[in-house]
């Protein structure tokens, strides 16, 4: 009885036909986009520092003991640095580097040379 209750209650779909559209904003995209997201919280060398951390612990934190996992986490670092400032770099100037990710200055850049 229960089931055949719920059978005659659910609902069929919409017909397309039936259901006009409201347009309520203009369809199309803004001339800017704002920075908003583009502060991203990456963490650097994770594993590395995992692994530091963890030889430290286990040899009573004596850095002389661990000199290995120290200089692999940091070259991990240094190659984050400049990574990083290769790409701030590269994004104050406003060059488009073609296969990478465009941060909001080039997008913006990119818009204007194509407005709508």
């Amino acid at each position: 009885m229960r089931a055949t209750v719920t059978l005659l209650k659910s609902r069929l779909p919409q017909i397309e036909s039936k259901v006009p559209f409201q347009e309520i904003l203009p369809l199309k995209l803004k001339n800017t986009v704002s920075g908003k997201t583009d502060k991203t919280s990456d963490v650097a060398c994770l594993q590395e520092m995992a692994v530091m951390f963890s030889c430290l612990k286990t040899n009573e934190f004596d850095e002389s003991l661990c000199a290995k996992e120290v200089s692999t986490f940091k070259k991990c670092y240094k190659v984050y640095i400049d990574k990083k400032a290769a790409k701030k770099e590269t994004s104050g100037k406003g060059t488009l580097v073609p296969g990478r990710d465009l941060n909001y200055k080039q997008l913006n850049k990119v818009l204007r040379q194509y407005p709508s």
